[in-house]
């Protein structure tokens, strides 16, 4: 799935677009920097949350709302793709369905049958579904740079509470104001 481009279409372009593009042109602040850093994060959000959606196909689909991922990013940063995949076929329905079958789909069907061509849709279905988490958390309700360092705060202060109670609220202020 990663040895080749890779295309966002449609409003999840939309959002990544948004996404990568810089919030503040004195500052030159983004939420994340590459197209590449988004599909790597999304799948895990969206598995996280529970969260899928489907590729954006409708006429409306037009170049400006074409988000592309050249062959070169996904080759340098396929090892965490491949992590995450991997990650993503093993978690997924962990309740319904065997532990051998979840292996399968993290490690055996080959690329081009019909049981890999379905993972690789289940995993885009997370990545999408991530990309519209990532947009309700990060992007709703933003406007100043201020609005987005709060939505960043809150969406990780909802993940330490989610996952992780070892970390602390004020390590991540300190994270934050430190670096």
């Amino acid at each position: 799935m990663f040895n080749t481009d890779y295309t966002f279409k449609g409003k999840h372009a939309n959002i990544v677009t948004q996404l990568t593009s810089e919030i503040d042109s004195e500052t030159k602040f983004k939420l994340f920097n590459r197209n590449i850093d988004v599909l790597i994060i999304a799948p895990i959000v969206g598995l996280l949350y529970g969260v899928t959606d489907t590729r954006d196909d409708s006429g409306q689909v037009v170049v400006e709302n074409v988000k592309k991922i050249n062959y070169q990013q996904m080759s340098s940063e396929s090892y965490i793709l491949n992590y995450n995949y991997t990650l993503v076929m093993l978690l997924h329905d962990k309740n319904k369905v065997s532990v051998e079958e979840r292996l399968n789909r993290a490690f055996k069907y080959a690329k081009g049958t019909p049981e890999r061509e379905e993972c690789d849709k289940v995993f885009e279905s997370y990545v999408l579904g991530g990309i519209n988490k990532l947009k309700e958390k990060l992007l709703d309700g933003a406007v100043q740079v201020d609005d987005y360092i709060n939505n960043i705060f809150n969406f990780i202060s909802e993940y330490n509470e989610r996952y992780n109670q070892d970390v602390k609220e004020e390590d991540i202020i300190d994270m934050c104001t430190n670096h």
